[in-house]
């Protein structure tokens, strides 16, 4: 049983060209418009733990999956929906979405390009080192405005991290934050069925303790960092807590002593600040920590 649609098959206006990628939640394709002729990648919803495809139509594998596959469905048209009103250079422009043979569909923009990630492990293998701040400089101001353009609209990206960072490729530098999957609202609490990656994830996305908000963004742009400028990621947050003592210690200092070796303290401060476990001790905004960074 196949679980990608093939080159050839067509989706409400687009026939399918090529498969780019596949993860746990669905499926991203290199499609054409029928009769305009343009290029567009189209992200499938296809949760590959609950759902299959079945004679054309994606299914949950049984009945008792149908209320899980359903409200995950919901989630996913309103990161589409959430999408298609945001207008910013640093954010990926979203043309359509759609809905067809049991689940849906977002039509974005082609991109040229990779991640900054892609970019990273690149230069690890060519040159066996991690980034400089030169480097992270030269593209933190654009993941900066499209992140303060998100929490204008109080909406929280909840994902942030190098492979969601795409650079499109061009003599300037051009970031442009990808995978909304799990954006929301600013101000609410978790939820069950909330994505992110636990190494980037704040302490409020894990437990109930506090609001989610752009605090929550800014936390793990300030983990990713890290990780770009010491070829180390930090420990989740959790894990952080369970090890930290009343004294102030925190299993995160010692890579942060690493960024004040090779990049000063003024960068390690801004870090520190913007990875505290508890909510109320980080920046509260992008602006603030952007004031807070030689940029």
């Amino acid at each position: 049983m196949q679980r990608e649609l093939q080159p050839g098959n067509r989706i409400h206006r687009y026939v399918i060209e090529e498969v780019l990628g596949s993860g746990g939640f669905g499926v991203v394709y290199l499609a054409q418009h029928a009769s305009l002729g343009y290029r567009v990648v189209i992200k499938e919803y296809l949760p590959n733990q609950i759902a299959h495809r079945v004679d054309g139509v994606v299914k949950p594998f049984m009945t008792d999956l149908a209320d899980i596959y359903e409200t995950a469905l919901q989630q996913f048209k309103h990161e589409c929906e959430t999408l298609l009103t945001l207008e910013h250079d640093n954010i990926v422009y979203v043309y359509d979405c759609f809905y067809d043979s049991g689940t849906a569909y977002m039509v974005m923009h082609q991109e040229i390009g990779n991640t900054l990630w892609e970019s990273y492990v690149q230069q690890v293998e060519i040159h066996n080192q991690p980034f400089s701040w030169q480097q992270i400089s030269a593209v933190l101001p654009g993941v900066l405005s499209g992140l303060d353009y998100l929490h204008q609209q109080n909406l929280v990206h909840r994902d942030v991290k190098a492979s969601n960072v795409f650079l499109r490729a061009g003599p300037v530098i051009h970031p442009i934050l990808i995978d909304f999957g799990a954006v929301k609202v600013a101000g609410g609490y978790v939820s069950q069925q909330a994505q992110n990656t636990q190494s980037y994830a704040a302490l409020e996305q894990e437990y109930n303790v506090f609001p989610i908000g752009p605090w929550t963004d800014i936390h793990a742009l300030g983990v990713m960092i890290i990780e770009l400028l010491t070829g180390h990621r930090p420990i989740k947050a959790f894990d952080r807590y369970k090890q930290s003592s009343p004294d102030g210690s925190d299993p995160i200092l010692m890579l942060l002593e690493q960024v004040s070796h090779y990049s000063g303290n003024t960068i390690a401060n801004a870090l520190f600040y913007a990875t505290q476990l508890q909510p109320e001790h980080r920046y509260q905004n992008i602006s603030e920590f952007k004031a807070a960074l030689p940029l």
